[in-house]
C-alpha cells in the first residue's frame, strides 16, 4: 500500500476476492464437466487465503530480498515462495484449501505480468483522480492514506513484460509434453525392449508358432557357432533337497 497507494491496494484487495472465486468455481466446474469429479462442486470453501496468497505473489515478486525462509526451515527463492508456502501448508495442514490457494497464485501472477491492468484495474490516472473526488476528502486527509503516486509507478506491471508471461506459459508446455513424450518413450522401452538385442521378442504370439520361430532362430546362431548346442539346456527345475535326518529332527524339536 505504500508503494503503490491506497486506491490500488484497496481495488486489488476488493478484485481478489471476486476474481479468487471464481477461479475456485471455475477449476471446480471443468474438473466436474471433464474429469467426472465433482467433490469440489459441493464442497464449502470460506476464507481469506486466496487474496493473500495473490498479495504474496506480488510482495515475493517486488521485494528487494532475493530469498525467503519458509517457517524458518529452509531458504527459498523470493519468486518461489508463495509456491513453497502452498505446498508446506497443503502437508502441515490438508484439509485447507489447495485449490482456493493456488487460485490466488494464479490471480497474482495475472496482475504481476499486468493482465489485469488491461482487463479490470484502473489507471494510474483514474486512480489519481479519485484522490482528489471530494467525496474522498475526508479518507484522504488521514494519516494512513497514501495517495496514487505520480510517476507512474502504482502499475504494478511495470516491473514485468505482459509478453513474458505468454513467453512461460509456452515454455511450461513445452516441458509437460517433454515430460510425456519421455514417459511414453520409457513405457515402449520397458514393453519392446532397446535396440536389436530384442528383435526376437513378440507380444501375443502363442502355441506352436511361436516355438517354430524360436527353434529356427536357435539353430541358426547354433550353425553360425555363435552358442554352443548344450547352452540352451531345458530347465529341469530347482535342485531336490534331501529329507533332514532323524538326528536333526530331534535337534529341531
Amino acid at each position: 500500500e505504500k508503494r503503490f497507494g491506497t486506491l490500488r491496494h484497496l481495488f486489488t484487495v476488493f478484485l481478489g476476492m471476486f476474481l479468487t472465486s471464481s477461479t475456485y468455481i471455475l477449476v471446480a466446474c471443468l474438473l466436474s464437466w471433464a474429469c467426472r469429479y465433482d467433490k469440489l462442486m459441493y464442497q464449502h470453501s470460506v476464507g481469506f487465503s486466496g487474496v493473500l496468497f495473490q498479495l504474496s505473489v506480488l510482495e515475493a515478486n517486488l521485494s528487494p530480498n532475493s530469498t525467503r525462509s519458509v517457517f524458518g526451515m529452509v531458504q527459498v527463492p523470493a519468486y518461489l515462495y508463495p509456491w513453497a508456502l502452498l505446498v508446506a501448508l497443503q502437508i502441515f495442514m490438508p484439509q485447507v484449501s489447495f485449490v482456493g490457494h493456488l487460485s490466488g497464485i494464479f490471480v497474482g501472477t495475472l496482475q504481476l505480468y499486468g493482465v489485469l491492468d488491461a482487463l479490470v484495474l484502473p489507471s494510474d490516472e483514474y486512480l489519481r483522480a479519485m484522490d482528489d473526488w471530494p467525496s474522498l476528502q475526508q479518507i484522504a486527509a488521514r494519516e494512513g492514506y497514501v495517495r496514487t503516486p505520480t510517476d507512474g509507478s502504482s502499475s504494478i506491471s511495470h516491473v514485468r513484460d505482459p509478453s513474458a508471461l505468454l513467453s512461460g506459459i509456452r515454455r511450461g508446455l513445452g516441458m509437460a509434453l517433454k515430460l510425456v513424450k519421455d514417459f511414453l518413450v520409457t513405457v515402449r522401452v520397458i514393453i519392446f525392449g532397446r535396440g536389436r538385442g530384442n528383435e526376437n521378442i513378440r507380444l501375443g504370439l502363442s502355441g506352436r508358432h511361436g516355438s517354430d520361430e524360436g527353434d529356427a532362430s536357435r539353430d541358426a546362431l547354433i550353425g553360425n557357432g555363435e552358442i554352443a548346442e548344450g547352452d540352451d539346456d531345458d530347465w529341469v527345475g530347482l535342485p531336490s533337497v534331501s529329507s533332514p535326518s532323524s538326528e536333526v529332527e530331534s535337534r529341531i524339536v
